[in-house]
Order: C-alpha cells, then structure tokens, then sequence
C-alpha cells in the first residue's frame, strides 16, 4: 500500500485523496500537502476527512469535487 494515494473519476469531477502512516501527524501533514495541491488545480474538499485506524496505520481520506 502507498502512503499518499488518489482515485480519480475524472468524468464526474469527482476525487478522494488519501493518506497512510503509521504516525498520525504524518498522514495528516501528507493529506494537507495533497490536499493543498488539488485545492491549486481547481478541485474543493467535499465534507470532513474520514480517519480509520487499522491497528497498524493511521488512513485519512479526503473526498474533493471540481
């Protein structure tokens, strides 16, 4: 599994960014940055991240529309 990862449905405007780490500011800091940089590209965050602990790895996912 990545650490950053994105899944695009590019016809829908639609988009989820995600972010694993084992430490949880770090999946944090890597989500903004991702965020941050989708934000730059004309997409908008939709909602509040979801945060899931897997027992080994903090998981955010952001959903964004365009």
């Amino acid at each position: 599994m990545k650490d950053v990862d994105e899944n695009m449905d590019k016809d829908n405007g639609y988009t989820i960014v995600r972010s694993s780490s084992p430490v949880l500011a770090s999946a944090s800091n890597k989500l903004s940055t991702w965020v941050s940089m989708k934000m730059d590209m004309g997409w908008s965050p939709l909602g509040a991240p979801v945060l899931h602990f897997d027992g080994d790895k903090y998981n955010i996912i952001q959903a964004m529309i365009k």
